[in-house]
């Protein structure tokens, strides 16, 4: 019996942080090294697929990318650059030389060629107006799950907003985090024309988190655009760790000053109440929305539950978008969709949110 006891005291012990692994896991994206070359990637806002022989290979989590490479000596001569998940009028800037992409990719997929010498390098992949403050439009939602194989639907009416920069997504990309269904997800990428920014849902779960973060990157990140701040969450467990309120402390300061939305798959708490669609500890959320309203953030999004709410919650203004395909909740009416953001950094403010329906 007292054999028993310690082997559940142990187990609860090893399950109170869950998302420890996985915050611990996110400082590992961005870096790699080739020999004598090295990249780091600023905040470790994009995946390094490869890195060898003159070739340096990106996935980007965000619309702006700085980094620095280190050539050595066995190293120098023509690079080729690739940076996917990009924007369309993404350029290069190399020690503060620009760069053109190449023709013939897609718009989210970006080619330079440059040569680089011995040394260290400092790049930046970005559109010419990232540091512009203006209003734009991005577009929002979460929940695909078993829909991977209809999603070029939505993607494809996503594509036809005008001015829509860039996807913010609130995880559940997939149905079991199984590996075809991520080489599906990013087959179905390759349809729409602006970058997908995205943290992980619960489903991403059901396989190993490496899967997710060896392809997309951190389940945990910040960037900022045109003088907005966009703060994703990994609440997959049904809370935040540790480690990520300390990175989000950090990010609501970063923020404060400017127009910030605020993603996470679930609901703090349940805008509801009867849908099991929230943190698994009231007390947590409750604490987390404290902490949004003393950052000043001025939107929160949510997936999770298969629906689309228009709430508040503790005043901030709040979404629940989960329309991304998977099954809909019944009797609400609403299927296949996803949510138009206005965002205005010139007044620090958050304009229309309207939604599309799909089906």
């Amino acid at each position: 019996m007292k054999w028993m006891m310690l082997v559940g005291l142990a187990a609860a012990i090893s399950c109170t942080r869950p998302s420890e692994e996985r915050a611990l896991a996110d400082l590992t994206v961005g870096t790699a090294a080739f020999g004598g070359t090295r990249v780091e990637v600023v905040d470790g806002l994009a995946t390094i697929r490869a890195l060898a022989d003159e070739r340096l290979e990106l996935w980007a989590q965000a619309p702006v990318l700085d980094l620095a490479l280190t050539v050595d000596p066995a190293a120098v001569g023509d690079w080729t650059i690739v940076v996917r998940n990009t924007l369309g009028d993404a350029h290069l800037v190399v020690d503060g030389l620009t760069y053109t992409r190449e023709p013939g990719d897609r718009p989210t997929v970006a080619t330079f060629r440059i040569g680089l010498g011995i040394g260290t390098h400092q790049l930046r992949i970005a559109p010419p107006d990232a540091d512009r403050i203006e209003p734009f439009k991005v577009a929002a939602m979460a929940d695909i799950q078993t829909a991977l194989p209809d999603v070029h639907q939505v993607f494809a009416r996503i594509s036809a907003v005008p001015e829509a920069r860039f996807v913010i997504a609130m995880g559940d990309i997939t149905d079991r985090g199984e590996i075809w269904e991520y080489d599906l997800f990013e087959q179905q990428l390759a349809t729409l024309a602006v970058p997908f920014y995205t943290t992980i849902g619960n489903h991403e779960l059901w396989g190993p988190d490496e899967r997710f973060l060896s392809r997309f990157g951190r389940m945990n990140f910040q960037f900022q655009f045109k003088g907005a701040a966009f703060s994703f969450v990994d609440s997959g467990d049904a809370g935040i760790d540790p480690i990520v309120e300390e990175w989000l402390e950090d990010w609501l300061a970063r923020g404060r000053d400017s127009a910030h939305v605020f993603l996470t798959h679930m609901p703090p708490v349940d805008p509801v109440g009867t849908r099991y669609g929230s943190f698994r500890s009231t007390r947590d959320g409750r604490r987390l929305l404290s902490r949004l309203v003393e950052g000043d953030v001025d939107l929160t999004l949510y997936g999770h539950i298969h629906t689309y709410i228009d709430f508040e919650n503790a005043g901030i203004p709040a979404y629940v978008s989960g329309g991304g395909g998977a099954d809909p909740m019944l009797f609400d009416g609403i299927n296949r969709h996803f949510l138009v953001v206005d965002i205005d950094p010139t007044t620090g403010t958050i304009g229309d949110v309207v939604v599309h329906h799909v089906d």
